[in-house]
């Protein structure tokens, strides 16, 4: 019995040995063809579902966003953006809104001068530098209405605006005021320009926003309006 199944199995793996040794080849050959074509048709079934899927949403704008890198880039992402509804202020403005997102660069001094390197001399400094990145969203403090955009010779292009009870905020060294003209009535936050570095005896630091409060002729420390002192 035992040699019945033994010769079986050996005319058996003799068989196997002549299939394979004159149709090896082809079998192997049917065999990655099989493979191939099972592999296209599940990476078609995928594709298909992933065209089928829906896209998701853009992600909504941040205002991290607002720190723009450069000036064109600044000027197309604040004209996407909505602008406050303006009118003419009401009410004093017992409390200003900062200008610009930066770092208190230089600080407001009428009584101790301070030097001004670029320009070789002392001075008092009737305002604050706010460092920021060149082309940073420059926004009104306050509401108001804009009475000057001009180019002036020490201070550069310059937005100054008049708000209730006789205060008057200055945004100098700008690289940019296009957004508003003279006559314009602005809201706190509306964008009037981008930071430069543009103020003559500054020059020799970082770009920054200077910017001065005034009550009449008298210039009011900003960061004390900040804090509604």
């Amino acid at each position: 019995m035992q040699k019945d199944i033994r010769a079986q199995l050996r005319r058996a793996y003799l068989a196997y040995d002549r299939l394979m040794e004159k149709q090896g080849f082809a079998i192997v050959l049917v065999v990655c063809v099989l493979v191939i074509a099972f592999s296209a048709l599940y990476t078609f079934h995928f594709r298909e579902e992933w065209a089928e899927a829906p896209l998701e949403e853009p992600a909504a704008y941040s205002a991290a966003a607002d720190q723009a890198q450069t000036l064109l880039e600044a000027q197309e992402l604040v004209r996407s953006k909505p602008q406050p509804s303006l009118s003419l202020p009401t009410a004093k403005p017992d409390i200003f809104q900062q200008p610009v997102h930066g770092f208190l660069d230089r600080d407001f001094s009428m009584t101790e001068p301070q030097l001004f390197a670029a320009a070789h001399y002392w001075r008092v400094h009737p305002g604050i530098d706010l460092q920021a990145d060149y082309g940073a969203v420059v926004s009104a403090c306050a509401d108001g209405t804009v009475t000057q955009v001009s180019e002036d010779a020490e201070l550069g292009l310059t937005v100054r605006i008049r708000h209730a009870n006789g205060y008057e905020s200055v945004y100098a060294g700008l690289s940019d005021a296009s957004y508003v003209r003279a006559g314009d009535p602005v809201r706190a936050g509306t964008t009037i320009g981008h930071v430069g570095n543009g103020v003559l005896a500054e020059g020799d630091q970082l770009p920054h926003l200077h910017f001065e409060v005034w009550k009449g002729d008298t210039a009011v420390d900003p960061v004390e309006m900040f804090l509604g002192l």
